[in-house]
C-alpha cells in the first residue's frame, strides 16, 4: 500500500474522530446527574455479645464474633449503657466426653433499651457447630444480626 494511501486513511479518521467529538460536546445531555453526592445515613448499630460456657469452640464462636463485630462498619461494640443490640450465646460440648469435636449453641438476639428496663426478644438460633465452622458461623451470625438491626432500626430512634 502506497504511503499516500495510509497517510490519507489516517487523515480521514482523525476528520472524523474531531467532527464527532465537537459534535458530542455540542449535544445536550438529557437527564444530567449532579455531581452532588448525599451524605448517607450513618448506618452503625451498637451491639454487645455475652457468651455463657466453658467448652473452647464457643469460647472461639464467641471470639470470632466479636471479631468481626469490631472490625466491621456496620457494627459497634459498646459495653455502655445504651440501646443496643445483644447477641447472647450459650454453649456446651455435644459429647462431654468429648469436647473438641463440637459445641451445641444457641443464640438470642435482644434489644436492651438501658439500665431498668426489660430486654426485648427479637430472634433465636441453635445448632452444632465444630472448630472448622467457627469462622462461618460467626459470619453468619453477623449478618444475621445486621438484618434483624435494619428489620428493627426503628427501635433505636428517640
Amino acid at each position: 500500500m502506497p504511503r499516500r494511501s495510509i497517510t490519507f486513511i489516517c487523515l480521514t479518521a482523525f476528520v472524523t474522530l474531531l467532527v464527532w467529538t465537537t459534535a458530542r460536546a455540542a449535544m445536550p445531555v438529557a437527564n444530567a446527574v449532579p455531581d452532588s453526592p448525599a451524605t448517607v445515613a450513618d448506618r452503625s448499630s451498637p451491639v454487645n455479645v455475652e457468651h455463657e460456657g466453658t467448652d473452647t469452640i464457643g469460647a472461639k464462636l464467641a471470639f470470632d464474633l466479636k471479631e468481626l463485630f469490631n472490625s466491621s462498619s456496620l457494627f459497634t461494640l459498646s459495653e455502655k449503657d445504651e440501646p443496643k443490640l445483644q447477641v447472647l450465646i450459650s454453649t456446651a460440648p455435644e459429647f462431654p466426653g468429648r469436647p473438641a469435636m463440637g459445641s451445641a449453641y444457641a443464640v438470642i438476639w435482644v434489644f436492651h433499651q438501658g439500665e431498668g428496663t426489660f430486654k426485648l426478644y427479637l430472634e433465636r438460633e441453635t445448632g452444632i457447630v465444630t472448630p472448622e465452622e467457627s469462622a462461618a458461623l460467626a459470619a453468619r451470625i453477623a449478618q444475621k444480626t445486621d438484618g434483624i438491626a435494619v428489620k428493627y432500626g426503628y427501635l433505636f430512634k428517640k
